[in-house]
């Protein structure tokens, strides 16, 4: 990572600061915090983060070897990008596979970041569906990538986007991603702890996240109905089924597993 200037150092030590600061509570407005910083340090039109599990046992000829997409946000057009990523999901499990997300899950396993030029051709690139109908309003010209592997079977990923005509990302800006990855892996923890992709039994469901954010409060559970607008036994129920996929007893084993996730010590 020679290409890495000591500005570049500095921006990104700061925000490994920020995101270590963030309260427990507020994982969704850290996660948008650290889009909307990443596309700035790395000049890119939109960023976006995915997280991503391996299925127990992959079908015959699946394009991503059981690799699927269970979580993403986007800084910008999020509803635009959800509905690419449903669709770019049914085409997967039609056995479609687009040649620009087999290249990145080809190198599942190990931390990573790739310019795209890096991975397919600029006519293969330029021919994927991804490009040339799903996002074409958006006039994406180039990408960068990187992917955490945080356990064998679940990745988190971040990409960048350039818009066409501007210049394509270089090696500095991959190796300032890269270096992003590596001192940011308790948030990315946290992060995929807080969607029930790593040390849950299953993903949590949007109300569950809610309610989860703020037991990480201290907030009452009537507290917790009255702020949602839902009734006291529901977000109990809520709160046990957190607590179940999590594998806690109750609040306290909560706030215990989050504080050792904190530490790099999950689970």
């Amino acid at each position: 990572m020679n290409s890495l200037r000591d500005a570049d150092l500095r921006r990104v030590g700061t925000l490994w600061r920020e995101l270590a600061d963030a309260p427990a509570a507020e994982a969704d407005a850290a996660l948008h915090h650290c889009l909307a910083r990443l596309g700035a340090l790395l000049g890119a039109c939109n960023a976006t983060w995915v997280g991503i599990n391996r299925q127990p046992a992959p079908t015959s000829g699946d394009p991503l070897l059981g690799w699927r997409v269970r979580d993403v946000a986007h800084l910008h057009h999020q509803e635009r990008r959800l509905t690419f990523a449903r669709e770019f999901a049914r085409r997967i499990d039609a056995g479609q596979g687009d040649p620009y997300a087999v290249a990145i899950m080809g190198a599942a396993g190990r931390t990573r970041s790739h310019l795209r030029r890096e991975l397919v051709r600029d006519d293969v690139w330029r021919d994927c569906w991804t490009i040339r109908e799903a996002l074409a309003e958006e006039r994406i010209g180039d990408r960068l990538a990187a992917a955490h592997a945080l356990t064998g079977d679940c990745e988190s990923h971040f990409v960048l986007d350039r818009e066409h005509g501007g210049r394509p990302f270089q090696k500095r800006e991959r190796d300032l991603l890269y270096f992003f990855l590596l001192g940011s892996l308790a948030f990315q923890r946290e992060l995929l702890l807080s969607r029930g992709m790593a040390g849950a039994s299953a993903t949590f469901s949007p109300r569950e996240r809610e309610v989860l954010q703020l037991l990480l409060t201290d907030a009452s559970e009537k507290e917790i109905s009255r702020r949602l607008g839902i009734g006291y036994r529901t977000v109990h129920q809520h709160a046990a089924s957190v607590y179940a996929k999590l594998g806690v007893r109750g609040r306290r084993g909560l706030v215990a597993l989050w504080l050792r996730c904190r530490a790099g010590k999950p689970g």
